[in-house]
């Protein structure tokens, strides 16, 4: 049943924005860019997605096996010692002692800390729930993990209280499917439970390394998406997207770029082999992927390490990123126009796939970090993943008044479709809600707002006034035809 309903929600949205009226060129593209994507994170039950996923995951893992880095001499000396000097001099910002150290292993052990999901070999997912068992660890990480809970007062102490190891050994990390979208489905590895808490250590010290070159990847989305903006307008700036990034980092392009302490790091914390489901074990011959505590910001700084060789190769400045003109967010990347092909190839030798349909450097269309812009103009379409609940409902409704607003594109049956879904009565909330809690408003009373049917319209707009915006201009749009929206006391 819920599915039949988000297929009606999808037949009611595509047959308003096949009959809206043509507007301007940057109105028509959002229009026909979310009737072609409206449905591309739709959470329909499909089993053969999973089966799809998994034998994806096992070809791409092959493919790495296989791929040759081919980066120029010049170009991977010159990514290696950038990546050398940022993380020595990261290093002496929070070790003064550590003269030219690129990795100091006391980090790792006071910024540890357990992932928010499941772990392999762990029950539960709170972290009650995971310092309440053994950690997990395969058997090249053991030394770390024991190095973790003699490092830290209390698992030491409860160690030795109770005359234990602490430590669990298992094989490997297990691999699990989530969904993605109607087409496919996301693979993630669930990694043990000691490993974790070191990986994302891990990532922490890579994340402060990135943050002294200049880039804080915590904050960086919304700067991919201004560049990507000014992109679209002006022309100056590209954007590049590269298929499954995080999985095509090969063990051979982590050893010629990164110190061989860090390389020895890596491969020490990462799982060699992984459990499908169906109970095989497969070898990895990728460093490491989505699910791994360092896999992304590992996979920015080495992109940002492959720009600045490239650059270095062009008479660019030595030690420096001019981020002015440039954005890394994953594999989410803004570079300038003109050296949009010269990057592409470098980033093609390190053993990295372009993706031509989502990457741009003519015509006035860019998208990054989820934002598409058209000659300036926000085109960003909502992606509706469910409407099993009033949550989701809600979340649907807002998403929907939101593009409207931004369009200008009033989409009238499909906010009445979606109002039929609610069970029960409809609430208008302050829009400083979370979006699933009701409808949000720009102006709201002390006491919350039902919706109520149409015949009641004028008694309730005379006690009140309507508080929301886009009601409020649906109710003066001459175009309007079907039934109002508005609200009364509670």
């Amino acid at each position: 049943m819920t599915e039949k309903v988000l297929n009606e929600f999808f037949e009611v949205l595509q047959a308003e924005l096949a009959d809206y009226p043509v507007l301007s060129k940057a109105h028509r593209f959002a229009k026909e860019r979310l009737a072609a994507r409206a449905r591309k994170r739709a959470r329909f039950h499909v089993p053969a997605l999973k089966d799809k996923a998994i034998n994806d995951f096992k070809a791409i893992n092959q493919l790495v096996r296989d791929c040759k880095v081919s980066l120029p001499s010049s170009v991977e000396s010159n990514a290696r010692h950038f990546l050398t000097v940022m993380l020595e001099r990261f290093t002496s910002t929070f070790d003064d002692t550590a003269i030219q150290s690129p990795l100091e292993l006391a980090f790792l052990f006071d910024n540890w800390r357990f992932g928010p999901g499941a772990s392999n070999g762990v029950t539960g997912t709170h972290t009650v729930d995971k310092l309440n068992q053994k950690m997990t660890c395969n058997t090249q990480s053991e030394h770390l993990v024991a190095r973790l809970r003699r490092s830290n007062t209390y698992l030491h102490r409860y160690d030795c209280d109770n005359g234990l190891s602490g430590i669990c050994l298992i094989r490997g990390s297990r691999l699990a499917t989530v969904p993605k979208n109607e087409e496919t489905e996301r693979t993630i590895a669930i990694e043990p439970s000691g490993q974790m808490a070191l990986q994302l250590a891990a990532g922490l010290y890579l994340e402060g390394t990135l943050r002294y070159i200049g880039l804080d990847i915590r904050s960086q989305q919304p700067k991919n998406k201004a560049y990507a903006c000014r992109g679209s307008i002006d022309g100056s700036l590209a954007t590049i997207d590269m298929k499954s990034a995080s999985d095509m980092i090969s063990i051979d392009l982590v050893r010629r770029l990164l110190p061989p302490k860090w390389f020895e790091l890596l491969t020490t914390l990462r799982s060699r082999e992984i459990e499908l489901p169906g109970g095989e074990w497969v070898e990895m011959h990728m460093i490491s992927t989505m699910g791994n505590g360092f896999t992304f910001p590992l996979m920015t700084l080495i992109i940002v390490a492959l720009i600045y060789a490239y650059r270095c190769e062009n008479g660019g400045p030595s030690l420096y990123i001019d981020w002015s003109d440039t954005c890394v967010f994953g594999d989410d990347v803004i570079v300038p126009t003109h050296e949009y092909k010269g990057i592409c190839e470098v980033l093609t030798q390190a053993g990295f796939i372009i993706n031509l349909d989502k990457s741009f450097s003519d015509g006035p269309f860019r998208e990054s970090c989820g934002g598409d812009y058209y000659e300036g103009v926000d085109v960003t379409p909502f992606y509706v993943k469910t409407l099993c609940n009033n949550p989701a409902v809600y979340t649907a409704i807002n998403q929907v008044i939101a593009w409207c607003r931004k369009t200008k594109i009033f989409l009238h049956q499909t906010i009445i479709f979606l109002k039929g879904c609610i069970r029960g009565k409809a609430f208008f909330v302050p829009e400083w809600s979370n979006p699933d809690q009701g409808i949000l408003t720009t102006r709201v009373p002390r006491r919350y707002k039902y919706l109520l049917p149409a015949p009641y319209a004028k008694k309730a707009v005379a006690r009140q006034p309507i508080c929301h915006d886009v009601v409020r201009r649906w109710l003066c749009h001459p175009g309007w035809d079907g039934p109002i929206l508005h609200t009364s006391l509670k």
